[in-house]
């Protein structure tokens, strides 16, 4: 049995980092990848998904302070490894980078970040030869429901990002399953 082609676009696939996962017509390889130009923006923040689900969810996940808990759900999921504060982006929590490969669009490839500015968690595709805006809604509602459909398998773990604004540091995590934001001046 042969596999199918990719065709990727909107980026480049530099390296898979993980094992891919398939959501019902997309598969989510984590990977290392370029997306195409050089200023880029935030967008389909999870907190606009998470408010369509349950209390409890929402509870758990915390939208707008979600990056703890995003961070946890990729570790669960995708065995995502904790990057120390000085190979993330400065203001943030994680950096995480796919391809959606999205079967009923021929196994079209798209490289796409998962990434938080002060814990609100975001994805970010190419700023030049850029997916629709269909392709890119296409693949936030399947990556944010594909990571909320089993919100409480989590790995716990502990980390820290300095607060520049404010001169703090703030610890955050996920701690017996509940993730945890805590602001500490050292």
């Amino acid at each position: 049995m042969t596999e199918p082609k990719l065709k990727i676009k909107h980026g480049e696939l530099l390296d898979v980092t993980g094992r891919p996962l398939r959501f019902e017509d997309v598969t989510f390889v984590p990977a290392n990848v370029s997306l195409n130009g050089t200023s880029f923006s935030f967008s389909h923040s999870l907190d606009t998904y998470a408010a369509k689900t349950n209390l409890a969810t929402r509870s758990l996940v915390k939208p707008g302070d979600d990056a703890p808990w995003v961070l946890g759900r990729l570790m669960f999921l995708f065995n995502a490894q904790l990057d120390s504060a000085e190979f993330r982006p400065e203001k943030s929590c994680l950096q995480e980078s796919f391809i959606a490969v999205l079967h009923s669009y021929d196994n079209l490839a798209v490289p796409f970040g998962c990434i938080d500015h002060y814990c609100r968690t975001s994805l970010m595709f190419s700023s030049e030869d850029a997916p629709s805006a269909e392709i890119q809604d296409f693949i936030a509602e399947r990556f944010w429901t594909f990571l909320l459909s089993e919100p409480s398998d989590l790995v716990d773990y502990e980390a820290r990002m300095f607060h520049s604004g404010a001169c703090i540091w703030i610890r955050y995590g996920v701690e017996s399953g509940e993730p945890f934001m805590i602001e500490t001046e050292d």
